[in-house]
């Protein structure tokens, strides 16, 4: 995902903020690209507030465990191989 399109840098300095306080909790894999991608792709999927000030509380109220229970999921959905890329002797043991 490139972080500079859908108006991304609208929300480049809470994004950053945000991004900041995962660090202090130890979460040092998640980037910038992955907290807007949770916003767009799951946190304002089906409702996107009509104010700024309401989409910056919602990127300000996101915590470790909802991302990453969003990243758990899409590692789920989008991460399975095809199955010509699967072993079938590691598969069945």
């Amino acid at each position: 995902m490139d972080v500079t399109s859908n108006g991304f840098y609208l929300y480049d300095v809470w994004l950053k903020k945000k991004l900041n306080e995962f660090r202090k909790h130890g979460y040092n894999q998640v980037s910038l690209d992955d907290l807007w991608e949770y916003c767009i792709d799951f946190m304002w999927k089906h409702h996107k507030p009509e104010r700024y000030y309401q989409e910056v509380n919602d990127i300000m109220s996101i915590n470790s465990n909802d991302y990453f229970n969003f990243a758990s999921l899409k590692a789920q959905v989008y991460n399975v191989s095809s199955l010509d890329e699967m072993e079938l002797d590691d598969i069945l043991g």
